[in-house]
């Protein structure tokens, strides 16, 4: 396949321990792009994505998580919310059972296979860009997701089936979407990561915005640099320039 269009070297510079990973929904199967060996949940493949060559996987590498992307049906016992009492997650099936009349999930069939790829060896511009980060990285891929257009953050989930958030929501919606390691029940049973990272997945549409901003704006503004009254009189300071050139009637 052809290298991604896009240029992701900006993401270079954040330096991070874990690399961000691009997924790629396909109905037809990759070429020159080997298969994964083994089966892992949702929550599981883009880290295992980190630290390797791009690989794909088909419905028998996806364990758990399939029926969020159309890969497999939901049993009946899942979707009727007989689980989540089981896991201590719900109190009863009928509050397990609602989870289910809302959480995002892809037409079935309508994904075949998948492309995993840490970002600098993209073979093609993703879908989705995930990005597991500390806080200060965070706080400066959301301010550029916001910087030219002023939208707000969104952080949506659920306590089970937390990858559909990670997934499909993004995707579905158009939206970034921020959640933090430790909250999705499957994840932290897994072992996937340490608890308190933050994991952030952008749509192919935000990624071009998200990257033209990341080369406009300053990263690290002097205010951050700033001790705490140092920074509130220099916010007295320039409110009353403000006031200066704009007076009130």
């Amino acid at each position: 396949m052809k290298s991604a269009p896009l240029d992701y070297s900006i993401f270079d510079k954040f330096n991070f321990e874990r690399k961000p990973v691009g997924v790629k929904y396909l109905l037809k199967k990759p070429d020159g792009i080997e298969q994964l060996d083994k089966s892992l949940a949702l929550c599981e493949l883009f880290a295992e994505a980190q630290t390797r060559r791009p690989f794909y996987t088909a419905t028998e590498n996806v364990g758990c998580g399939g029926p969020l992307l159309g890969m497999a049906d939901m049993p009946a016992f899942m979707y009727s919310g007989q689980l989540g009492q089981n896991f201590s997650m719900f109190k009863d099936a009928s509050a397990n059972r609602r989870v289910y009349e809302y959480i995002p999930k892809l037409a079935k069939d309508s994904v075949k296979y998948i492309i995993f790829s840490p970002v600098d060896q993209l073979p093609v511009d993703p879908d989705l860009l995930i990005i597991t980060a500390n806080a200060t990285q965070a706080e400066i891929l959301l301010r550029a997701s916001s910087y030219s257009n002023g939208k707000m953050w969104c952080s949506r989930g659920t306590t089970c089936l937390s990858c559909a958030w990670i997934y499909v929501y993004p995707y579905l919606s158009g939206e970034l979407n921020l959640t933090v390691t430790g909250f999705g029940y499957g994840m932290k049973a897994r072992k996937v990561f340490p608890d308190g990272l933050i994991i952030l997945s952008m749509p192919f549409d935000l990624l071009p915005m998200i990257m033209e901003n990341l080369q406009d704006m300053e990263w690290a503004p002097n205010w951050f640099n700033m001790e705490r009254d140092e920074f509130v009189r220099n916010i007295q300071i320039l409110e009353e320039e403000m006031m200066r050139e704009f007076p009130t009637d």
